[in-house]
């Protein structure tokens, strides 16, 4: 066992080499601060939990929306419909609340880093939706125009349908800017996550 004594500054550095077969080093590695576990306390500032929570709900209010809209609209399916937006969003919704939630019952990096790349996803899903929605409300309603001669004529509809198409969009607008909201949230306190890491492994 070698001690080497350092003095810099009138301060003596006592630093001593612990083989590993005494028994004081397993002492000292079960004493020693996990950084791993320390990263992972620090993402779940952000409340993962919550913010998957959050997710789920809205993936299956998503999904739920989707299949109802897919019957009332199939015989003149609308654009978000047609392009099943409901539907992939609201499954990368659920995969992306369910990561959230497991980060809060096991502390494992390579957790952070899953949650990371589905907030990505969700955060560029989320901005594609908002377009769809958006250019939905924009178009004519298709179950209120008709196909003639290569154009579509606007047929006169009740006010109240595109009251309730163009509620129905601006509302998963909405939903959407939230859903986008919690995951920068996600993805901020990751990355702040995986920048420490790699901090504290070029310290030790």
């Amino acid at each position: 066992m070698a001690a080497t004594v350092t003095e810099s500054g009138g301060v003596k550095v006592i630093t001593e080499v612990v083989p590993q077969s005494d028994p004081r080093a397993a002492q000292l590695d079960s004493t020693a601060p996990q950084p791993s576990s320390a990263l992972v306390k620090g993402f779940r500032k952000a409340q993962p939990k919550a913010l998957g929570a959050i997710q789920i709900v809205s993936g299956f209010t998503q999904i739920s929306f989707g299949i109802a809209l897919m019957i009332t609209e199939s015989p003149a399916p609308a654009l978000t419909v047609a392009s099943g937006v409901y539907f992939w969003i609201g499954f990368l919704l659920v995969s992306s609340g369910s990561v959230l939630v497991e980060t809060e019952r096991r502390e494992s990096i390579r957790m952070v880093k899953v949650c990371c790349i589905i907030s990505g996803l969700v955060i560029l899903a989320t901005l594609a939706a908002v377009i769809i929605h958006g250019v939905e409300i924009g178009q004519h309603i298709p179950w209120c125009s008709m196909r003639e001669g290569g154009k579509m004529t606007p047929l006169n509809c009740s006010p109240s349908v595109y009251i309730l198409n163009h509620g129905l969009n601006s509302m998963f607008i909405l939903l959407c800017l939230l859903e986008l909201c919690t995951a920068i949230a996600a993805l901020v306190y990751g990355h702040k996550a995986m920048k420490q890491r790699d901090y504290t492994q070029m310290v030790l």
